[in-house]
């Protein structure tokens, strides 16, 4: 390997784009991942132009075009009736970076495609981070499984929600249940699908879907209170169950999920920002911040996230060589700390919005409508406009 040379514990998407943002800019990583193979569970994402940006500048316009659709626009509408509230149209052939609909796996796929081309990093599975000590040159990190201690001038932990890396830092304070867990399933598309998101609020609960895997399937997420959480990324989840929560949503939405016979479940956790760097060490994605799906950033900001590091990474160790790791660690802290902190709050305050009962969600949806679409799309230009200060 050629120096400088980090070490990114995880190989989900956070920890993929990392390394390759890291790669492309001439620094040597090694990817640790506990699990025996590469994979990313999980149905659908969205990816909007912020993060999406970052991917096309990473190169993987072309891949990601060939597996994504591009939205055409937002519906929200009412969960019995099915009314419409408001829409906002999108026109992909004028967007320079569109609003991509994407599975999960797909994404992974063509980010670990693209590392694996890059002969500066290495990948190393069945192996997580198991301790961590620093000296003079460095940090040395000793993996789990065989034992093997490596070294690097940096650590960044990717390895989200229940983070060890974020543990080492020295914050062992545990997620926190919500209450509500995401009921998840894809179907074959149908004639007269539209490329867009749409999002049914209902009390208590809320749906959404949109097309994914170049527009032959559909990404259905149901939201919906449950009593208990159980760790872990999903659980199959009884169809029964779903179609019992659904039986007073619209028809349209009841004829979509009645084809759905796979249904995983994810309960869904919070929890506070991390200190993002600390001496060599940084958390990105979800380590850092998790992010509750009402605001469809959890991908996004990981992807933010490594660029902003990768980026003060090289400029530090181009100026200051090795002793400059700590300094851009506490910079990419500085640097995202408050956009992190900003989408969380939106993110739960979506929710709290998108689950009011009657009479609330008259107020809610009447100020949706007189927001129209150009007061949404002013509403969230903070969020979409956003561009690394490279």
């Amino acid at each position: 390997m050629s120096t400088p040379h980090l070490v990114v514990a995880g190989a989900g998407i956070g920890g993929l784009a990392t390394a390759l943002s890291l790669a492309q800019r001439g620094i040597a990583v090694t990817v640790v991942e506990k699990r025996t193979g590469f994979g990313e569970l999980g149905a659908g994402l969205q990816i909007s132009a912020n993060s999406g940006r970052v991917l096309d500048g990473l190169g993987l316009t072309l891949p990601l075009k060939r597996v994504g659709v591009s939205s055409h626009g937002l519906s929200v509408r009412r969960w019995r009736s099915g009314s419409e509230v408001v829409a906002m149209a999108y026109q992909p052939e004028q967007m320079a970076t569109p609003f991509r609909l994407l599975k999960r796996s797909d994404l992974h796929t063509v980010l670990l495609d693209a590392v694996r081309t890059m002969p500066n990093i290495r990948l190393l599975v069945g192996r997580g981070v198991e301790d961590a000590s620093e000296d003079e040159s460095g940090i040395s990190i000793k993996l789990s499984g065989q034992g093997e201690t490596i070294h690097g001038l940096g650590l960044i932990g990717a390895d989200g929600l229940w983070s060890r890396v974020r543990d080492l830092m020295g914050d062992a304070s545990p997620p926190t249940f919500t209450g509500y867990e995401a009921w998840r399933a894809t179907v074959p598309a149908r004639p007269g699908d539209k490329p867009r998101v749409t999002l049914h609020l209902g009390p208590a609960r809320h749906a959404v879907h949109y097309p994914v895997a170049a527009g032959r399937e559909i990404n259905i997420v149901v939201v919906r209170q449950a009593e208990a959480a159980r760790e872990g990324w999903s659980r199959e989840g009884d169809r029964a169950i779903v179609t019992e929560h659904l039986s007073g949503a619209a028809p349209a939405l009841r004829e979509l999920t009645a084809t759905a016979e796979d249904w995983l479940v994810w309960s869904l956790f919070d929890r506070k920002p991390a200190a993002m760097a600390k001496s060599r060490v940084a958390l990105v994605g979800d380590a850092a911040h998790p992010v509750l799906p009402f605001l469809a950033q959890g991908a996004s900001l990981a992807i933010e996230d490594a660029a902003v590091l990768a980026r003060l990474l090289a400029e530090r160790l181009g100026q200051e060589g090795a002793a400059g790791v700590s300094a851009a660690m506490a910079d990419y802290a500085k640097a995202r700390t408050g956009r992190v902190a900003r989408v969380q709050a939106e993110s739960r305050g979506n929710g709290r919005n998108y689950h009011l009962g009657w009479p609330l969600s008259i107020a809610r949806d009447l100020a949706l409508k007189r927001m129209g679409p150009e007061g949404l799309s002013r509403r969230y230009a903070w969020l979409y406009d956003w561009r690394d200060n490279s």
